[in-house]
């Protein structure tokens, strides 16, 4: 029989696990019920990992789905300090797998904080360098890198993005809604290193990828424009050369061209090269691709035949004070020989018949002096003095491309409205956008169409414009064989101090091919060509190159074959594999400025002139915000440069004149 005590000790082990039996329940249940949210937080924070990703880009398409932009997933490397304290030599092989120097990871990793990158958007090759050392507290998170298939191919048009992925310029920039996509949170695991861990195939990232945009442009006629380019500015050592080629019956651009170009992929340095679009920033006086507009106006209104004979005075011609003179002095001639052999006089006497007012009118129909609606950024929309201001000196000039500016871009869809029956269309780059399952959506609305002259008129005028690329007119060197070319030449005289300066020239040609049933106008401008300086002799051959080749590759059926030789399309340059950097054309580009096309009206007084304005800061404006700023207040605004403003000549608050000029530097801003 138990003693009385040995009864006790029983009992009272026996309620000491009594109790520890309640107490181990009770804690069971207080952690399965009452704070499992708190421990499934403890466990999700110390086993899961919140993987941000970044948005990707979507793609820049040609009009036949070549890749001009694209995104790709890269690794970027990073690193907690913490941990790498304790990994001895951990500095020195980061340093060595990632090509970076030694002292900078080591500096990196004296940090005290948990997070650190170590480099960003490495290769593949250093990303597996870094994964063979296995060290505690490495990891790699996936990155969207833009790069741009075909270098400097377009890259003036299309512009480049940063590195924080939003888009700078160009393209990138206009479509920044539809091309850049959103960031997503997805929950990966953790290992005991602290590791992310991810199954392959399973991060769903198509809902972070933008919408491709898909462009009018043809990256082969882009590359034949800018070859012809390439090989006028070193034939003729010229400043810059623009190009456009226009298809008539839509409006749609299939190659937009200015050099110097630069590489997207390695944007540093475009802004010294003077690499920009130049196309739609740069506007200067025409010259005497303006009369065509003059001529148009003039047949619309019934006031000349192309029979009608004008005396041209053997080229010299007193209005009021001044003298005009012609290139080529003529007498008596009809008015087709008036726009073919280009004469000056003869054009003043034709706008005459219609009057400033009609001119005026003609000429903003045609799209000059208002913005093409292109929708790039920095587009400049030129001058057309009102009316009233002209003077009678002024409307001589203007009859014949003096005292108003325009773009290349302006230009060449006048030109298209000529060939169009007399209907101006708004030129169009972007088509469509294209979502992550293939649904394609028209970007914008249809272009906005409106009629400018007659059928009637538009078609007498191709005619007169046929006999341009002849013998007998000024751009022989422009014709194609088996092709009726209707086309003009402009030889502009640029101004500085005020003045013409006889040694720099605009040299033009734009051309509309066939004449019968027009397909395309093609545009060349020649800034500052040496020692030729005519627009015949300097833009009609890069005209002739580059509709060769794009006739034959459109298919145009020739209006005259027997008269079409071998056309060989010009030797092209392969893409590499991988981008490389872009030789410039030198870093002194010269931009021309509307003010230096417009030396003071002599007719108008001089105190008229001198409204005073409070220059404004400009730094941090895009290029377009600050070309709208400085034309809202009546400054002229010569840009150098791309990006957001951070310098300019005259300082703010200070009090101009309206209609001075200041020099404005931008430079790549967001990375």
């Amino acid at each position: 029989m138990l003693g009385r005590w040995t009864r006790a000790r029983i009992a009272l082990f026996g309620l000491l696990f009594a109790v520890m039996g309640v107490w181990v329940v009770r804690r069971a249940w207080s952690l399965q019920l009452e704070q499992s949210d708190k421990l499934k937080e403890f466990a999700d924070r110390n086993y899961l990992k919140a993987i941000q990703i970044p948005p990707a880009r979507g793609r820049i398409l040609d009009r036949n789905g070549k890749e001009l932009a694209a995104t790709a997933r890269v690794e970027s490397v990073f690193g907690n300090p913490r941990v790498l304290a304790h990994s001895k030599g951990a500095a020195a092989r980061l340093a060595t797998a990632l090509q970076l120097d030694a002292r900078e990871v080591r500096k990196k990793l004296a940090s005290r904080r948990y997070f650190t990158w170590l480099k960003r958007r490495v290769t593949p090759e250093e990303a597996a360098a870094v994964r063979a050392l296995q060290l505690p507290g490495v990891d790699f998170r996936p990155e969207p890198r833009r790069f741009y298939p075909l270098r400097s191919l377009g890259a003036t048009v299309i512009g480049h993005a940063g590195s924080d992925g939003r888009g700078l310029e160009g393209v990138e920039l206009a479509y920044e809604t539809y091309l850049r996509g959103k960031a997503a949170t997805f929950q990966g695991v953790k290992d005991a290193l602290g590791r992310e861990l991810l199954v392959d195939g399973a991060l769903d990232t198509s809902e972070v990828v933008g919408q491709d945009v898909v462009l009018s442009l043809d990256a082969y006629l882009t590359l034949v424009t800018e070859t012809a380019l390439g090989k006028a500015v070193e034939v003729h050592a010229a400043r810059a050369a623009m190009a456009v080629v226009m298809d008539v019956p839509t409006g749609e651009i299939l190659a937009l061209a200015s050099l110097p170009t630069f590489d997207p992929n390695n944007p540093a340095g475009a802004s010294e090269r003077g690499a920009r679009n130049r196309v739609i920033t740069d506007a200067f006086e025409p010259g005497s691709t303006m009369k065509t507009f003059t001529f148009a106006a003039a047949l619309d209104a019934r006031k000349i035949r192309p029979d009608e004979l004008f005396d041209c005075e053997n080229g010299r011609m007193k209005v009021g004070k001044y003298t005009i003179r012609d290139t080529h002095p003529l007498s008596v001639v009809p008015a087709s020989e008036v726009y073919q052999q280009s004469s000056n006089i003869g054009t003043v006497k034709i706008a005459r018949r219609i009057g400033k007012e009609r001119l005026s009118e003609v000429l903003r129909g045609f799209g000059f002096g208002q913005r093409s609606g292109i929708g790039l950024p920095g587009e400049r929309q030129g001058i057309v003095r009102p009316v009233e201001r002209w003077g009678e000196i002024g409307f001589a000039n203007v009859a014949f491309g003096q005292g108003l500016t325009a773009t290349p871009l302006q230009i060449t869809a006048g030109f298209a409205a000529v060939a169009a029956g007399g209907v101006w269309r708004a030129p169009r780059l972007g088509l469509r956008v294209v979502d992550s399952e293939g649904r394609a959506v028209p970007l914008g609305p249809p272009p906005a169409t409106r009629r400018v002259v007659s059928a009637e008129a538009a078609k007498q005028l191709l005619e007169i414009m046929a006999g341009v690329p002849t013998p007998l007119g000024t751009a022989r060197l422009a014709a194609v064989p088996g092709y009726r070319v209707a086309g003009k030449t402009g030889t502009a005289q640029k101004v500085s101090n005020g003045r013409y300066d006889p040694d720099k020239w605009l040299a033009s040609f734009v051309g509309i091919v066939p004449v019968d049933e027009p397909k395309l106008v093609i545009s060349v401008f020649v800034d500052e060509p040496h020692p030729t300086h005519l627009g015949g002799k300097v833009a009609a051959p890069v005209f002739r190159e580059i509709a060769e080749a794009a006739l034959k590759y459109l298919n145009v059926p020739p209006s005259h074959p027997e008269e079409v030789e071998h056309m060989p399309a010009p030797a092209l340059v392969a893409v590499a594999d991988e981008p490389t950097v872009e030789e410039g054309f030198g870093s002194d580009a010269y931009v021309l400025s509307d003010e230096e096309f417009f030396p003071l009206d002599p007719e108008r007084p001089e105190e008229e002139q001198d409204v005073m304005v409070s220059v404004p800061n400009f730094t941090g404006q895009s290029l377009a915000q600050a070309l709208a700023h400085a034309e809202s207040l009546g400054l002229e605004l010569l840009p150098s440069g791309s990006g957001v403003a951070f310098e300019q000549t005259i300082t703010p608050l200070r009090q101009v004149p309206r209609g001075t000029t200041l020099r404005v530097s931008f430079r790549p801003g967001g990375g």
